[in-house]
Formats: C-alpha cells, sequence, structure tokens
C-alpha cells in the first residue's frame, strides 16, 4: 500500500484480490476531509480502458472522496487473458468487491460510456446504496444509438469523411492513407475535440481489445448487440446528471433517453465537445460534477 499527497489531496493505492480477479484501485481524499461526505465512484469506458481516462474527474478529491478502479480487463487489474468470457454480472461483481473492501455503504457513481451502462445496471441493483447517478456520453439503447449515428453523420460529417465512409460501406477499396486520414479525422471532430492529453494516450495504448471484444463483439456476446435499458429506467429514482457532447459520434441521441426515462434528472450539453467533454471542456465539466454533489452528504 502506498500513501502521497498531491496538493491538497491525498491518495491512496493498492489492490483487491478475489477468486479470479485482481483489482487495482486508488481512493483520493481531500487532505482534511469530512467524514461524513459519500464517496464518488468513477466507472471508466471501453471495456478495456484503464481509469486513466478518467484523470480530471480526481479533482473532485478536493471536495470529497473520490475511488478509481480499473475493471476487468483492464489497466493494472487482471487483463483479458485469464478470461473466456465476460457479461456485466461480471463487472457488478468487481464492483461489489471494491465496495465491500472498502467498507462503502452509500456511494455517488459517475460512470463515462461503457461506464454507464455499468452505472445503471449498478444503481437499479443497489438503489439504496446508489445516492446519486452522473451519466457521462452514455448508452441506454444500443440499436436506436447505431440508427441515430447514420443522421448524425449525415448532418455533422464534412465532405471528404463521407466520401471514404461510402466507398469502404460500397465494398470499394480504400487506401491505407485514406482510411488513416479518415480515422484521425473522426477522432479530431467527433472522438476527442482536445489534444489528447498524456494520461488519454496512455490509456488508449494500453487498451485491452480483446476485453472489448468480449463484451461488444455481437458474436461473441449478442446480449448487448439488443442491450436497451430504456424499459427500466423510470425504476431509478436517485437523482441523476446526464452530460454530453454536442458532437459526440459515439453515443448519438441517448442522453434525451436518459433524461425521458429518468424522472429526477437534468441534462448539460457541452456545445464544444465530443465524447470525452470532461478532458475537452474540463473546467466547466467538473465545475457542473462539483455542483450537483454539493448538494449531498
Amino acid at each position: 500500500m502506498k500513501n502521497e499527497a498531491l496538493n491538497s489531496i491525498e491518495r491512496t493505492q493498492g489492490f483487491i484480490g478475489s477468486e479470479n480477479c485482481k483489482t487495482y484501485y486508488e481512493v483520493h481524499t481531500p487532505r482534511h476531509p469530512n467524514s461524513e461526505l459519500t464517496p464518488i465512484i468513477l466507472l471508466a469506458g471501453g471495456p478495456g480502458l484503464s481509469c486513466k481516462t478518467l484523470t480530471p474527474l480526481l479533482n473532485v478529491a478536493e471536495t470529497r472522496p473520490v475511488i478509481a478502479y480499473d475493471q476487468i480487463g483492464s489497466g493494472k487489474s487482471t487483463r483479458s487473458e485469464q478470461f473466456t468470457s465476460l457479461d456485466i454480472k461480471d463487472f457488478i461483481k468487481q464492483f461489489n468487491n471494491v465496495v465491500t473492501e472498502l467498507n462503502l455503504s452509500r456511494f455517488h457513481i459517475l460512470g463515462h460510456s461503457w461506464g454507464t451502462i455499468l452505472g445503471v445496471n449498478i444503481a437499479l441493483q443497489y438503489p439504496e446504496n446508489t445516492r446519486s447517478l452522473i451519466l457521462h456520453s452514455g448508452i441506454a439503447d444500443w440499436k436506436k444509438c447505431l440508427e441515430a449515428r447514420l443522421n448524425f453523420e449525415e448532418e455533422y460529417f464534412p465532405k471528404e469523411l463521407k466520401r471514404v465512409l461510402k466507398k469502404y460501406n460500397d465494398g470499394v477499396k480504400v487506401s491505407s492513407d485514406e482510411m488513416e486520414e479518415a480515422i484521425n479525422k473522426y477522432n479530431s471532430l467527433f472522438y476527442c475535440r482536445a489534444e489528447y492529453p498524456k494520461y488519454l494516450s496512455e490509456a488508449l495504448n494500453g487498451k485491452d481489445f480483446e476485453t472489448n471484444q468480449l463484451i461488444w463483439n455481437p458474436v461473441k456476446k449478442k446480449e448487448m448487440a439488443s442491450y436497451n435499458i430504456c424499459d427500466r429506467l423510470n425504476e431509478i429514482k436517485c437523482p441523476t446528471l446526464i452530460m454530453s457532447g454536442k458532437y459526440d459520434g459515439i453515443s448519438v441521441g441517448q442522453a434525451e433517453l436518459f433524461n425521458t426515462g429518468i424522472k429526477n434528472s437534468r441534462h448539460v450539453e457541452f456545445i464544444n465537445s465530443a465524447h470525452y467533454s470532461h478532458i475537452e471542456q474540463e473546467m466547466e465539466f467538473i465545475t457542473q460534477v462539483k455542483g450537483f454533489l454539493k448538494g449531498f452528504v
């Protein structure tokens, strides 16, 4: 176990062992913490991406405890070679191991992208323990998301990107240079519109693609191809903050579904952001999160 002080924040890090998984975690706390304040737990996207992707949100620990951990098959936790299959239930079990080890009976949750899927399912399974929910660039209905992307592409994609995409979809050979240029253009406009900070580049370079495929490949996990939690969103009673970027090309049309389905919710859209608003508009994003949490113990 290692402790170190970073400005006004103290960090504790370590590992939690279970039957078939080792989980890396970090606890960030104000140097002079209020013991009554409920911690917020960060759930990264992917799956397969480490909690490094949410680094700016550790600044919330200036006012309350923040817990971040590497989910199954990511970062410093047990990687995909140890698993032949994965399910949402496996990720919830890991979450339960974390809160049990850290002796948490209540928590706030902030999930990003895939982390919203995990966060919503945790809130539904542990309604008495979940004090609030922050859903950032999330997915509620995967099929509707894919359908909405078509309209998004028509409205926002530049002509050159549309041209390359049409060639690809029509089965026309696309050169490696064309493909690389198109991917870079897409990422700069609709994935993250800011220069990638070092921690994001490191997380993306260290992504466990097999973990990601064990969840998102429709051949390996048919259930996710039809994932739709909309009919259960009305069961979420805790206050919920929905965050989205106007130019997010991943979670298209999903914020509206969350906002309609969860009655005690409000939606904040970041007009200069894509999928990583907490990086693209970092100060505004953290201000919104701190303001939302300010009303809670």
